[in-house]
């Protein structure tokens, strides 16, 4: 180890050290990967760690010693069963059973990449004890996960890969390999994370990134007494509150972790206690002994407080003392100190190593392996404790094999001999390893199969999903392959997740509004798909008709492509449709004119509710209501799964003779147009085995006949592209159908028509694969010079920003979902984030569409969970009428407004309900009741309606009532309120919302049975 000076201690307690690694001894490192040097290199990178790892566990201020702040780099630890250390030297117990943030870049720019560090702490059997089972690290828009007991692998992008492991991606370069007992990974800026496979993870940093980084490992400021800070910047009140804060939300399999311990946690009995004593007392003296040497730089009586809280909240101690002994020979030696040999002495097994190798409790760090057999003779790093192959034997994967078994080196994946994988995304090229040799040919997966990762390998699975398509006015094909015509002008539930308790399916729900189609007829009958609604743990994705490049994401607006809930969702344009996709098959496509697909893989047999059917194998039941009962009437059918949207007038579709009908005179030359869907020899028959286009060709005679002459031809267009945007879905291949006089495509600047268009052949920088989709489908194609920004094509100096999953045009801003931070483009391809938080007086939140720090809100919950202006919160207990907010001084005449709301129990487990709402202006009164039914000044209207300054809408499912530059008032279907008032207003208003500067230290005290006005019995509770 090249350090300056030799490791010595400075107190009793702590070690501090000065290793001094030169960043072009790094840079070199780097380059010789290139040239397939990549154990050496890893070795030699592996010198920063080594020389600051002397910190590891215990820099002493963390037990009384001088505070000591790394000069090369911070280190923070976590291990079983629930201890942490941070950067900067605090100790604690955090017991959480879920994923959390270990270390987060909080200040990303060029100069600093983003980087993310997270654990996955698993509950041991029987016990209140947690420890690490994942690591998972998120850098240079790469996703790595090191994952307990998977020895020797490592999942790249949720594929497994053997070591060693290089990524060079477009922002920098990740080596990943195996030293010792431990998989390590470091990039070339500096950032290492080291799992044993086990329970044990280390992080460290460089000291460049001091006051960036944040996350359960601290801040990396120099103090721990501040380490427990909150992803907003402020202090958390509890170590449970801290890690609660850092918790990755809508993990899949986590619904039912927490992040507190339950239990008599942290709690001893005398009598345990002493058995504690006598069962962590064998460590003693093998601590005072063998490990004696190290006792300078890491201070040993930590591992017997660890080993004494252990064994009081029951973990599993039967090999207890062998693993903390192991994981303090790991840190010593890693350290440069000499451990001697303990195993005997603590009677402990060696580990268990794969066959033609051994254990060495003082073996080289760096292996010897097929692309660098020479490796240990060069490594400077001191020994560790390893499984070292056999002598003519080489390290590959978690495997020791001859020379002639080597792997291959492919785009820096290891290929085992005789294996053959496929060498990109979308299975077109098989790459197999023979005699250390690589050859590669041409494939495909065929029409049957589609190329997909499972359980962690590419490869052709056999389609097995099903597509429901909505098209037209609208037409349905199910899930079944039950075709229906149902020509509602309502917001229906397409389709959901049913009948999931029990299962580990995601629950999702797909919305489709439609409305009266007057591209048809100036009088339409028939009606068309007007946005498509996708939720999916809480998340709600919506796409709008004609509203190109755009999504709107829990109320705010965003550019396409986006990655959402990290990685769960990804929302992108594909050729001509902005497609929806999850990590657990859900698809969802719109071409924001005309065709809706909704797509589920099989796990959801027997599961799905809606308009698309309930995908169980079977047509004839297919038109099945919410409460379970079949009907054989389609309108009775569509209207049963409507989606009531309070003040929005619509109606469930003609029935009979009032629905448009296609006159026998004129299917003749229609039939003869859309012949081109079912032509044998025509451009998509090697479509017709694979989707039958039967469906396809009857709907487009009936839409191109009611369109009638001056229309048909637009909806003979849309027709065809329907059937040819689900035959290049499946993967088939079908020709070029346009011509000058059929259907020309017309494309946006810098772009031209392509039957098979890859705009994604010549992206932007920035844009990764799940953002931007290397796929055949109709669309456009950048022209020579120009780049695809996910959306169109434009000029390399034009190209936008992608950060943390969302698209910024040049000058645009986005705020962070929690108002923290934001994201700037100040010129192509350079974003930033920016630190940010919001003034006293406001709150973070979404206003037109735009999420920002807006006036802060007065909100009542579903449950009659009540907040003030200043935050005060809890629970109404007592029904009656009450006012919410109200002009102070009652002399008050410009703009002056009370609003009262109508709590009562509506159920038997007697929570409030917000019945309905009265609101009293200058010269209005307005009355509202749970059906969102409107009386103003006595007389019942129909909204919306504008009186003077008060308006009273419905927008989102909401009802909003507004008096303009004063007051806001939200009601919604689940009965929750929400007040905001204008800021010329804010220091004048009194009622149970408070006062908006009043102190957050006020005591809470709700609402008693004090009724102030009783209006007429009007408000209704919810149905």
């Amino acid at each position: 180890m090249q350090c300056q000076g030799q490791l010595k201690a400075r107190s009793t307690v702590g070690l501090s050290t000065r290793c001094q690694v030169q960043k072009k001894v790094r840079r070199k490192v780097f380059s010789s990967k290139k040239k397939n040097k990549l154990l050496s290199s890893f070795a030699a990178n592996m010198r920063g760690l080594l020389c600051s790892i002397a910190t590891l566990f215990f820099a002493g201020h963390a037990f009384g010693g001088p505070a000591v702040v790394p000069k090369e780099a911070g280190v923070c630890w976590a291990m079983g069963d629930p201890h942490y250390h941070t950067f900067d030297g605090y100790y604690y117990n955090f017991m959480g059973n879920c994923s959390y943030i270990l270390a987060k870049n909080m200040q990303v720019d060029h100069t600093y990449p983003a980087f993310e560090v997270i654990a996955k702490n698993t509950k041991s059997t029987d016990s209140l004890l947690t420890s690490v089972s994942e690591v998972t690290i998120n850098v240079f828009d790469q996703v790595v996960k090191m994952v307990r007991s998977e020895i020797g692998m490592i999942w790249v992008n949720h594929e497994v890969w053997d070591l060693p492991v290089t990524i060079t991606a477009a922002q920098g370069e990740i080596s990943l390999g195996q030293s010792g007992l431990s998989v390590i990974l470091s990039t070339d800026f500096g950032l290492t994370v080291q799992y044993d496979w086990k329970e044990y993870v280390t992080v460290t940093v460089p000291s460049s990134f001091m006051g960036r980084v944040r996350g359960l490992c601290g801040d990396f400021d120099g103090k721990k007494d501040n380490d427990l800070v909150n992803p907003d910047g402020s202090a958390a009140k509890s170590i449970e509150a801290f890690g609660k804060s850092w918790r990755v939300p809508n993990q899949k399999g986590e619904g039912y972790c927490k992040d507190e311990c339950t239990g008599n946690c942290g709690g001893c009995s005398w009598v345990k206690g002493l058995a504690a004593d006598v069962f962590c007392g064998v460590m003693t003296p093998i601590l005072n002994y063998q490990f004696r040497a190290c006792h300078a730089v890491i201070e040993p009586h930590i591992f017997f407080d660890m080993c004494k809280f252990d064994y009081c909240q029951g973990g599993e101690m039967k090999n207890y003392i062998c693993d903390m002994l192991q994981v303090y020979t790991d840190a010593c030696q890693r350290a440069g100190v000499h451990v001697t040999d303990w195993r005997a002495v603590a009677k402990c097994p060696e580990p268990a190593c794969p066959e033609n190798s051994h254990f060495e409790s003082c073996g080289n760090a760096c292996p010897a392996t097929c692309e660098d057999p020479s490796a240990p003779s060069t490594c400077k790093a001191p020994c560790v404790q390893t499984c070292t192959c056999d002598e003519g034997y080489y390290l590959s994967g978690d495997k020791c094999i001859h020379k002639e078994q080597c792997f291959c080196q492919y785009n820096g994946q290891h290929i085992q001999s005789g294996q053959t994988i496929w060498g990109d995304n979308q299975c077109t090229e098989k790459v197999t390893c023979t005699s250390g040799q690589i050859t590669t040919e041409k494939s495909s997966c065929g029409h049957d199969k589609r190329c997909e990762v499972k359980n962690g390998i590419r490869s052709c699975q056999a389609i097995t999903f099903s597509t429901c398509t909505i098209s037209g006015d609208p037409h349905y094909n199910t899930f079944d392959n039950q075709t229906y015509d149902f020509m509602g002008t309502c917001t229906y539930m397409a389709a959901e997740g049913c009948h999931l308790d029990g299962t580990d399916l995601t629950p999702f729900s797909v919305m489709v509004e439609n409305e009266k189609w007057y591209a048809m007829s100036d009088d339409p009958k028939v009606s068309v798909a007007k946005l498509v609604a996708v939720t999916v743990d809480g998340t709600t994705i919506i796409l709008r008709r004609n509203q190109v490049g755009l999504a709107m994401v829990n109320g705010a607006i965003l550019n396409l492509p986006l990655i959402l809930n990290n990685g769960e969702i990804v929302v992108q344009q594909i050729g001509n449709n902005d497609v929806i996709s999850t990590n657990f098959g859900l698809k969802v496509t719109y071409d924001l004119v005309y065709h809706v697909t909704v797509t589920v893989p099989a796990s959801y047999a027997g599961k799905t509710c809606g308009l698309c059917g309930n995908f169980n194998g079977r047509k004839d039941d297919e038109f099945q209501l919410p409460d379970g009962k079949l009907t054989k009437d389609v309108t009775t059918f569509g209207a049963s799964w409507k989606v009531g949207v309070p003040g929005v007038v619509c109606e469930d579709g003609c029935v009979g003779n009032n629905c448009p009908k296609c006159p026998e005179s004129e299917k003749t030359k229609i039939q003869s147009e859309c012949s081109i869907i079912t032509d044998p020899n025509g451009p998509f028959a090697a479509c017709h085995a694979v989707i039958d286009p039967a469906s396809y060709y009857r709907d487009c005679v009936y839409d191109v006949c009611v369109a009638g002459l001056k229309r048909g031809i637009q909806m003979l267009c849309h027709s065809i592209n329907a059937y040819v945007i689900d035959c290049q879905d499946v993967g088939v291949k079908v020709l070029n159908w346009r011509t000058p006089e059929l259907c020309p495509k017309t494309c946006p600047a810098n772009s031209h028509y392509d039957i098979c268009a890859s705009p994604c052949k010549t992206p932007c920088p920035g844009l990764t694969s799940a953002t931007c989709a290397d796929v055949c489908a109709e669309g456009c194609t950048c022209n020579t010079g120009f780049y695809f920004n996910g959306t169109g094509c434009v000029a390399k100096d034009d190209c936008s920003c992608y950060i943390n999953g969302r698209t910024l045009k040049i000058g645009e801003t986005i705020v962070s979902d929690d108002c923290i931070s934001k994201y700037v483009c100040p010129t192509s391809g350079v974003g930033k984030i920016e630190p940010m938080s919001c003034d006293a007086d406001e709150t973070c939140g979404v206003k037109n569409g735009i999420r920002g720090c807006n006036p802060k809100q007065c909100t009542l919950g579903q449950k009659g969970e009540f907040s003030t202006f200043d935050g005060r919160v809890g629970n109404v207990a007592v029904g009656g009428v009450y006012d919410l907010v109200k002009f102070c001084d009652d002399s008050q005449t410009e703009g002056w407004f009370r609003v009262l709301m109508n709590l009562q129990t509506c159920d038997k487990t007697g929570q409030m309900t917000a019945v309905g709402l009265t609101a009293f202006f200058d010269d209005v009164a307005i009355i509202v009741n749970s059906k969102f039914e409107t009386w103003v000044n006595g007389k019942e209207v129909t909204l919306p309606i504008q009186v003077g300054s008060v308006s009273v809408n419905v927008l989102n499912d909401q009802l909003v009532l507004e008096q303009s530059s004063t007051i806001t008032v939200t009601y919604s279907q689940s009965q929750e309120i929400t007040v905001t008032v204008g800021e010329s207003v804010a220091d004048k208003v009194c009622g149970a919302c408070g006062k908006i500067t009043s102190g957050l230290s006020a005591q809470v005290s709700f609402l008693s049975n004090a009724v102030e006005w009783t209006p007429v019995p009007f408000t209704i509770c919810p149905q």
